[in-house]
């Protein structure tokens, strides 16, 4: 095996666990939506910080960064829904 492919491949299973990770906001999501509130920072930061992840795997010299910006825009999304809904 190349260095490319098990770089492709650990990058792959980075980029689902990240995905997995910012999906483990929806319980707290619906909770927030069925009155249970939360603290809103952490997610509000962890969208941020995926939100400048994004820009930079899609601001890449050399290519778009797929298995960068994917988990991180799912990041975006449920990091600021998450803290929406904490409020």
């Amino acid at each position: 095996m190349t260095k490319k492919r098990i770089n492709t491949f650990i990058g792959s299973i980075g980029a689902f666990i990240g995905v997995l990770v910012f999906l483990s906001y929806i319980p707290q999501i619906i909770a927030n939506i069925g009155g249970e509130r939360s603290q809103p920072l952490q997610p509000l930061v962890a969208a941020i910080s995926c939100l400048l992840w994004v820009i930079y795997g899609l601001t890449n010299e050399h290519k778009i960064d797929y298995i960068l910006i994917i988990p991180n825009a799912a990041g975006v999304v449920f990091g600021f829904l998450t803290f929406i809904t904490a409020l």
